[in-house]
């Protein structure tokens, strides 16, 4: 019998590494989370492991820790293992973990791809793997790096002991830095570095590992800064920062009986506004108005060794600027989720284009990418159900006269507005921003109120995105009315803030027991307060009521669910999606120049606040015409495609998946014989899973959850009747009575308690060992009843084929 993947390993490679010089130092096993699927209403992590590779690391004397230069992907030993390296995935690979060399062997023969070259190569007998000392010296030779030079040591340093445990693509992301360091001192140019991660990827960790080997290689002889543009985010690095290196090494930069608090740190943390570089030339911490001479005033020119630019994207090259240009000799480091621009948009203007080249441009193009779908792919960050829907009103566009026939009201004064305070006409996009409409609103929240219901119960941890800050009120108070109306019909007491604002206006400080309290503060009405910087991990919904034009913006909204948290077993998220903002899936990141925009008719600006200062234009406020309904757009689910983020329908999926099972069984008679195969049926699900195909996904969104799997892709591969486990259990017992009949008794009653016990969990309950622990089958005599009848495995298969011919 053949040896699977593991068995391979430890049978067939292992051995060969290890007289190739390959060690327990030399030879790191990489291991991920097994995926998530996003089944159920919060998700669940698939059963078995993830994924289980080698990293082949070479060592230079003296130094802390092994380099990894390739990745070893074993297969079991059947497989082909040019599977693992032709072209397009073996290019992936090296990009993904920052290889030089992507290796794949079933233990027999290996294949391999180079991403100098750009070429697979190979099978090639095993026995002729290179060696450790052949490994290191080819990967001097192809990317120029000699890691014994001193310079070099900065590749080998550990991590700090806080964060000694980094995850693969973390310490992919330093190193990728670190490299772009060296060949930068080695071309004599500064050194600017842009590093690009899925929101919840840990980018803050990465800040601190890259820190603390920077440290313990020598180079921090003058100060590191760590900018950002948010509170939230400044006290986040802190504390992060502050595990990786001694107490007091950290200190966040303000003003302290007029001398920088952080004059004596190792790591200095700083808002932009604490520098005096925001554009309001105020102090974030609620100081005195700074202005941009604290920065020349408290920092001389190259003051610092080390600059990382949190969430670089947010700034666009504004004022913040400065603190690069007095500090050419630093290494520059940008930190982003969004980082480029992937096609032309629509709406580019050249300004749009100008800022988006100054960043990418300044920074390079990034040297590491980590996405939200890898990230899902590991288990790092929770799936996703993507739910579209809209309201039928948003199909109509409003004339002035036709609003004006509605007697609009001004929505903060209640007095009617006048013609000349209308627009021309107002599309979908104007909604809730230029013009209120509370049917509108009443009927979303009741809707998604709904849906809160119908999967995991209204108390769960939401986010709404609104238009402004009047929205946001509105969205609040209907959320709050319909769970107050839902506990009134349970008998039950509401718990404290379950919708609340959380805007420029307030709400933050409602934040805190959001994220730690499963007891109040459930649903949070925002514009974009809660956009980036702040971490939710049991958030469950991302909602958007608000229309978007910034992919970077709306990428940032979605971060604020990914995360997963494993106390509450939270490994999905929903999104529902009411705008139609999904579709900014994959599209340009784009963002413009920060300006004041002019007020218009309605007042508001879409930014997250009413107008401030004077008196704002009236905002006009109608009824919509007594359409209230919202139509459903159906399920999606978001995968890659062609390199790019593509939302797919849920149908769509299902063909992909049948198609893909069609190919290994062309009718049901086929499908059937494979099925009863153990080792068959698990490849086949496993090529399913490989392939991203989640079959109990599928099963779920088809409402099929009572039929096995076997009736999933029979039914819609092979266009059989779908019967339930039930349904099937009994056909099975009934059909067959004459069969049973006819054997010895106690082989009748183990084959009748195959029919119960797939009526109970499926196939997989006839491939338990647990099968033969069942009480009757046990008493009956299990596998011993069936030999009378031959080979139990072939009386066995028999009786399976019966079960799935029914």
């Amino acid at each position: 019998m053949s040896y699977n993947e593991s068995e391979t390993r430890f049978y067939l490679i292992d051995p060969v590494l290890r007289s190739k010089g390959y060690d327990a130092h030399w030879k790191l096993k990489m291991e991920t989370p097994a995926p998530v699927e996003p089944t159920g209403n919060r998700g669940r992590r698939r059963s078995g492991g993830g994924r289980t590779d080698y990293l082949l690391c070479v060592q230079a004397p003296g130094m802390q820790k092994p380099l990894p230069v390739g990745v070893l992907e074993a297969k079991a030993e059947t497989r082909n293992p040019e599977e693992g390296v032709q072209q397009a995935k073996g290019y992936a690979d090296c990009t993904r973990f920052h290889v030089q060399y992507v290796f794949a062997t079933n233990g027999h023969r290996y294949a391999e791809f180079d991403r100098g070259t750009q070429t697979p190569a190979g099978p090639f007998p095993l026995p002729d793997f290179p060696t450790h000392d052949a490994l290191t010296a080819r990967y001097t030779t192809d990317t120029g790096i000699d890691i014994t030079a001193p310079g070099s040591a900065l590749l080998f340093m550990a991590d700090a002991a806080a964060f000694n445990k980094p995850r693969y693509y973390q310490d992919a992301a330093i190193r990728a830095a670190f490299e772009k360091v060296l060949s930068c001192e080695k071309a004599g140019a500064p050194a600017r570095i842009l590093l690009s991660l899925a929101t919840g990827a840990g980018k803050t960790i990465i800040a601190a590992n890259l820190l603390w080997r920077l440290h313990e290689a020598g180079r921090l002889a003058k100060p590191a800064l760590f900018l950002c543009d948010r509170d939230e985010l400044r006290e986040q690095a802190r504390n992060k920062l502050s595990l990786a290196f001694p107490k007091g090494s950290v200190r966040i930069v303000t003003t302290e009986k007029g001398l920088n608090a952080a004059r004596n740190a190792k790591v200095h943390i700083a808002t932009y506004q604490t520098l005096g570089l925001d554009e309001s030339d105020e102090a974030s911490n609620g100081d005195a108005p700074l202005t941009a001479s604290f920065l020349s005033q408290h920092y001389p020119e190259n003051a610092f060794s080390v600059i990382i630019i949190d969430e670089c994207h947010r700034s666009a090259w504004g004022r913040w600027s400065e603190v690069l240009k007095r500090n050419p000799d630093a290494i520059h480091i940008g930190l982003t989720a969004t980082p480029r621009q992937l096609r032309e948009g629509k709406q580019q203007t050249k300004t749009d284009a100008e800022i988006t080249a100054n960043n990418r441009t300044y920074f390079g193009e990034p040297v590491y990418e980590y996405t939200l779908i890898q990230a899902q792919e590991d288990g790092y960050l929770a799936a996703c159900e993507i739910v579209k829907l809209r309201p039928s009103v948003d199909k109509k566009t409003f004339t002035r006269e036709q609003v004006l026939a509605n007697s609009p009201i001004d929505a903060r004064t209640g007095k009617y507005v006048k013609a000349e305070d209308l627009k021309a006409q107002y599309v979908a996009k104007d909604f809730d921003d230029d013009i209120l409409m509370p049917e509108r609103i009443a009927a979303m929240c009741a809707d998604l109120f709904q849906r809160l219901c119908e999967h995991g119960g209204p108390e769960q941890k939401v986010i709404i995105f609104c238009t402004r800050d009047i929205h946001a009120d509105r969205v609040a108070a209907q959320m709050q009315n319909r769970y107050a109306e839902w506990c009134e019909a349970r008998g039950q007491t509401p718990k404290d803030h379950y919708a609340f604002k959380c805007t420029d206006k307030g709400g933050a400080e409602l934040i805190e027991p959001m994220r730690g309290s499963g007891e109040r503060c459930f649903v949070a009405c925002t514009v974009d307060l809660l956009a980036t910087g702040v971490d939710i991990e049991r958030l469950n919904a991302v909602v958007f009521f608000r229309h978007l034009e910034s992919s970077i913006l709306f990428y940032q909204m979605v971060g604020r669910g990914t995360r997963i948290h494993e106390e509450t077993q939270k490994y999905k998220f929903w999104l529902y999606d009411y705008t139609g903002v999904t579709d900014l899936f994959g599209t340009d990141f784009i963002t413009a120049r920060r300006q004041p925009k002019p007020t218009k008719p309605g007042g508001g600006n879409g930014s997250g606040g009413d107008d401030e200062g004077g008196s704002p234009a009236p905002l006009p406020e109608m009824p919509s015409g007594g359409e209230s309904r919202i139509d459903s757009l159906g399920h999606h689910i978001l995968l890659q495609r062609d390199g790019r983020d593509t939302l797919v329908p849920i149908e769509e999926y299902r063909q992909e998946m049948i198609a893909r099972v069609l190919r290994e069984a062309a009718t049901i008679h086929d499908f059937r014989g494979l099925w009863v195969e153990t080792a068959k049926r698990r490849a086949l699900i496993g090529h399913l899973l490989g392939e991203h195909y989640s079959p109990d996904m599928v099963r779920e969104l088809m409402q099929m959850n009572d039929c096995d799997h076997f009736d999933l892709f029979a039914h819609y591969g092979y266009r059989e009747k779908a019967l339930k486990r039930v349904e099937r259990k009994d056909a099975y017992l009934t059909a067959n009575a004459p069969w049973f009949d006819a054997m010895d008794g106690k082989a009748a009653i183990v084959l009748r308690g195959l029919g119960h016990q797939f009526g109970i969990g499926g196939t997989d309950e006839l491939e338990s060992t647990e099968l033969w622990n069942v009480p009757e089958i046990r008493r009956a005599g299990g596998l011993t009843a069936l030999k009378g009848m031959g080979k139990p495995v072939d009386v066995l298969r028999e009786a399976k084929t019966r079960l799935f011919g029914v």
